[in-house]
C-alpha cells in the first residue's frame, strides 16, 4: 500500500514540474520574441530615416501583436530632421501555471 501512495506522490510532482519547466520556457520564447521584434522594428525605422507613416505603422503592427510601443523622436539637425530616437517596447512575461504575469519593457535606440 505504501509503495503505491509513493508512486503517485512521485507522479504527481514529476507533472508539476513538468508543468513549471513548460511555463518557464514558453515565458523565455516570448521574451526572445519581443526583443527580436524590438530589433526589427529599431531596423525598419532607421532604414526609414525617422519616417512619421513607418512609425505608426509600427505601432499599429506592435497592437495588433499583442505589444506596447512607445517611440519618442530624441534630437534634430540644422534642418529640423531626426537624428535618434528611443524605441520602447512593453510585452507581457507571463508562467500561467505559477500565475505569475508581469509586465517588461524592451529599450532601445534608432540612429
Amino acid at each position: 500500500m505504501g509503495q503505491v501512495i509513493k508512486t503517485y506522490l512521485g507522479m504527481f510532482f514529476l507533472m508539476v514540474t513538468g508543468m513549471v519547466g513548460i511555463g518557464v520556457v514558453t515565458a523565455g520564447i516570448q521574451s526572445a520574441n519581443a526583443r527580436n521584434y524590438h530589433t526589427d522594428v529599431i531596423s525598419e525605422i532607421e532604414c526609414s530615416n525617422f519616417n512619421e507613416g513607418v512609425l505608426e505603422a509600427c505601432k499599429q503592427q506592435a497592437q495588433d501583436d499583442g505589444y506596447e510601443l512607445r517611440v519618442r523622436t530624441m534630437s534634430y539637425d540644422a534642418q529640423g530632421h531626426t537624428k535618434r530616437a528611443e524605441v520602447i517596447l512593453d510585452y507581457e512575461y507571463a508562467i500561467p501555471v505559477l500565475n505569475l504575469i508581469t509586465d517588461r519593457q524592451v529599450r532601445g535606440f534608432a540612429k
